[in-house]
């Protein structure tokens, strides 16, 4: 499968390079080795004309866009360090995958799909580096209208975590020089720059759990500090297991209009008795959850309940915010809590919610006693990967010669995909909503090739209206450029 893959992307690439290169080819046949030059050349410059690929398991990898097109590091004439007054990819073209159909990646790995989860990755890669796309999801036969990508940008820190590698060793198999940037890299990175050389300290990671699973967190960031010799670093991870999926609206982790405030079926987000992501109930006061409005689901005396449902995107906040707090206390003496990786995309949504909930829980006291202050610095910095990969992305593509051509124009432009479920394949179990059910999404085992979802234009009609507004109001940039993609 993986040679046959192999074979797809060069196939696919070398008819776009070589139809890119012919268009441009104006040399003499008696000059052979001016040709050979020139034909290198123009193959040089094809490739640089080609779209930067971005993909992510939802949509959270568009605020990693965002911060991508607002990027301002570099002058654009000479590619030197230093800001110009202009967005450093305003002469790039994107295209953007989100895999909506097969989110939250997270919980593959505790599904016993780990494999899965590299091949939905692998997926991911070669939707990017090959043109084929469905203009609706009952289309018989696919459109070929876009380029292929001449980078990628893993906007998906599980996709990193289990399958970075293995995109890799494709793009090798492909013999394409094709630069792989992912967020976990850049996240570490920002994480030990955030540190005094040689007196370490404590950095906490929230993400995902399938991400928490694979420790490349700590792997990478231990790496780094020892590179740069910060001292002692102490890592501690709070794997997630419903917050991606919620900001998403997956409604196995909320729904907007519950019947009631009675517990309901199909809920599958950090419970009393859920064995990856327990609520305390000893310690319910210390997660000081929203009741109101339905925002928490519950059955029994509301104090010590006998079923609790979290059901808003705050409670999920506060849920992780206290459970890292209290791996930090029952651990030895360390130092405070100064650094903390938002290591999912779709988690700087909600930044503001991360850093009122610290500041809640170092101001929290029990019997007079502040409950967290021993292990929770009183300032807290938050780990953002998104522009840290837009600077490491715009590195790669420079020195591998492939930034865009100038080109006469203020702003990038993209294209948007996201993958939905194929209605018409046989066997599919699909939800209320349209989406694949839990069940059946995490018991599948062939997802490269896979019919039952398929990539269509990602289009203003196909956002749900909750996410239009957020997206409207936190990513003008990408937002703008949806809005041209749609029309």
């Amino acid at each position: 499968m993986r040679k046959t893959t192999a074979a797809l992307l060069i196939t696919a690439l070398a008819l776009v390079l070589s139809s890119l290169i012919m268009a441009q080819a104006t040399v003499s046949r008696t000059e052979e080795s001016v040709r050979a030059s020139r034909l290198a050349a123009l193959k040089h410059h094809a490739m640089a004309a080609l779209p930067v690929g971005v993909f992510d398991s939802g949509t959270g990898g568009l605020a990693v866009l965002e911060e991508v097109l607002r990027l301002d590091l570099f002058n654009n004439a000479t590619g030197a360090a230093g800001r110009d007054g202009k967005p450093d990819f305003q002469s790039e073209d994107f295209v953007f995958l989100a895999d909506q159909a097969n989110m939250p990646y997270g919980n593959y790995p505790a599904a016993g799909k780990t494999q899965y989860l590299v091949d939905l990755a692998l997926n991911d890669a070669i939707f990017l580096l090959t043109r084929d796309y469905y203009p609706a999801a009952r289309a018989t036969q696919p459109l070929q209208d876009r380029l292929p990508a001449k980078a990628i940008l893993i906007a998906c820190n599980t996709a990193t975590a289990y399958g970075k590698k293995s995109i890799e060793g494709l793009i090798t198999e492909s013999g394409f020089q094709i630069g792989v940037i992912d967020v976990i890299s850049a996240g570490a990175r920002g994480a030990v720059e955030r540190l005094a050389p040689g007196v370490g300290g404590t950095i906490g990671v929230i993400a995902t759990q399938g991400t928490c699973d694979s420790n490349a967190y700590p792997e990478q960031i231990r790496f780094l500090a020892g590179q740069s010799r910060t001292g002692e670093t102490r890592v501690v991870q709070q794997g997630s297991m419903g917050l991606a999926g919620a900001i998403d609206g997956v409604p196995e982790f909320i729904v907007e209009n519950p019947v009631g405030s009675r517990p309901r079926p199909g809920y599958r987000g950090p419970a009393l008795d859920h064995p990856r992501a327990p609520i305390d109930v000893s310690i319910l006061s210390r997660y000081a959850f929203d009741f109101s409005n339905k925002r928490m689901l519950w059955d029994g005396d509301r104090a010590r309940p006998q079923v609790l449902q979290i059901n808003s995107i705050e409670n999920y906040v506060a849920y992780e915010v206290v459970s890292l707090l209290e791996t930090l206390r029952k651990q030895p003496s360390t130092r405070p809590l100064s650094t903390v990786v938002l290591g999912c995309t779709h988690f700087p949504y909600y930044a503001y919610l991360f850093q009122k909930q610290l500041r809640r829980c170092y101001h929290l006291k029990e019997d007079g006693r502040y409950i967290y202050r021993p292990v929770l610095a009183a300032d807290v910095r938050l780990i953002d990967p998104a522009s840290i990969s837009g600077r490491l992305l715009y590195e790669s593509l420079r020195a591998d010669g492939k930034l865009g051509p100038a080109r006469n124009r203020p702003n990038a432009q993209a294209k948007f995909y996201l993958t939905v479920p194929n209605p018409d394949y046989p066997g599919v179990q699909l939800d209320s909503a349209g989406g694949l059910t839990y069940e059946y999404k995490y018991s599948r085992s062939q997802a490269i090739g896979a019919a039952d979802f398929r990539a269509v234009p990602l289009t203003l009609e196909r956002l749900p209206a909750s996410m239009a507004r957020r997206l409207r109001r936190q990513l003008p940039a990408v937002w703008r450029l949806i809005e041209t993609f749609s029309k």
